[in-house]
């Protein structure tokens, strides 16, 4: 086992349980776009429409510090969430009748996060390129 700091994810064994949090996060996402041809798990009333930007949001908190061990899904991968979510997001909100305030608001977050998680991928997808 290797240490290279003081802190409680400077060890090699908090980077494995960091990397296998993470990678369950990201299943938990991707099990949510699973069928291609069936977008009701995304549905904003739906377990999934709810679930996926609170994972995101979760991943984002994890991966930001450059922790080691993180996982983050690609910028392909996340940009193709992103757009597949909002599409669902934009078609469906509206039967549930929410003031326009509270959509442009919710909308608002709802990009934010998956541009934090793929401006975090960009960094990631960067590191890697300079390492090779």
């Amino acid at each position: 086992m290797g240490v290279w700091g003081p802190g409680n994810f400077d060890s090699d064994t908090a980077a494995d349980g960091l990397g296998e949090l993470t990678d369950h996060i990201i299943g938990n996402i991707a099990e949510q776009f699973q069928d291609p041809s069936d977008d009701t798990a995304l549905e904003p009333d739906e377990w999934g429409g709810d679930m996926v930007p609170a994972w995101l949001e979760i991943l984002v908190q994890l991966v930001e510090p450059a922790r080691v061990g993180a996982n983050i899904p690609s910028v392909a991968v996340l940009s193709e969430w992103r757009e597949r979510y909002l599409r669902v997001w934009d078609g469906y909100i509206d039967e549930l009748g929410p003031s326009e305030e509270f959509k442009a608001q919710r909308r608002a977050v709802l990009t934010g996060t998956f541009d934090k998680a793929i401006a975090l991928a960009t960094i990631r997808e960067q590191e890697l390129a300079e390492e090779l």
